[in-house]
């Protein structure tokens, strides 16, 4: 009995001890508890700035990070425009011209809709685990939780703007807390801190994200409202005919 009885304990703290050392494995686990996901989701964004607040609230479809469809669904003067990466590709739609328009690339890496947070954390472009190339820094507390702290810097073939990223992501729940993005001097350009968690169909997720910019003279708050898997989405659904008909989704 007591043979059995140590056993997983001495697992436990063998694979506690590679993961440490397996940067690429923390990040891949913290990846797929939510990121990997094909899901639906509704979202309360809030900006504030020196001299304005900016709201909105939108939804969205997402199958990873390769296809996404978000609608704004307010306030109402940006009710009904649609924003869609499928693959490569990204889009815009506009129901007062009724007119999709294609998007540069580069777009992924600016300010989405006068806020902090970029097309690519709305949208997706770039998966931690799979874009970037890892390496352990240690242990660190954030925001409450002890976290192991992996620095990424992306492959050369990954389109971002970062130089390279600091992932905080949580010892006990395996979830991320802390993006820092560094710019080529080295100067921190954005912070994604996870504020709170909670579990959303059975996965345990930050539904609480703050953006921090320009020093902290800026932030934008995410609230997720609703998030739920969609195991039924497959490529086909991210195309022009859903950006004209999201209401209808």
């Amino acid at each position: 009995m007591r043979r059995v009885y140590h056993y997983p304990i001495l697992v436990l703290l063998t694979c506690t001890s590679t993961w440490a050392q397996n940067p690429s494995a923390i990040l891949s686990k913290a990846e797929s508890t939510a990121v990997q996901q094909s899901a639906y989701s509704r979202v309360k964004m809030k900006a504030e700035r020196p001299r304005y607040t900016r709201e909105m609230e939108l939804r969205s479809w997402n199958m990873g990070n390769n296809f996404s469809l978000v609608q704004i669904t307010a306030p109402e003067r940006d009710a009904g425009m649609v924003y869609m990466k499928a693959d490569k590709s990204l889009m815009t739609y506009s129901p007062r011209t009724e007119k999709v328009m294609k998007l540069p690339a580069s777009m992924l890496m600016q300010g989405w809709m006068g806020t902090d947070a970029q097309f690519d954390n709305i949208l997706g472009a770039a998966s931690l685990s799979q874009d970037f190339t890892h390496s352990y820094q240690g242990k660190k507390t954030v925001n409450g939780h002890e976290c192991h702290v992996i620095r990424c810097a992306p492959k050369p073939s990954t389109p971002v703007a970062h130089d390279h990223v600091d992932a905080f992501v949580s010892v006990k729940d395996e979830s991320w807390v802390r993006l820092v993005f560094f710019d080529k001097k080295g100067v921190v350009s954005q912070q994604m801190d996870a504020l709170h968690f909670r579990r959303f169909d059975g996965i345990l997720m930050p539904d609480l994200i703050q953006f921090t910019a320009k020093g902290g003279v800026q932030t934008t708050t995410l609230t997720i409202l609703e998030w739920k898997k969609r195991p039924d989405l497959k490529p086909s659904f991210f195309n022009e005919a859903s950006m004209r008909t999201a209401d209808q989704l």
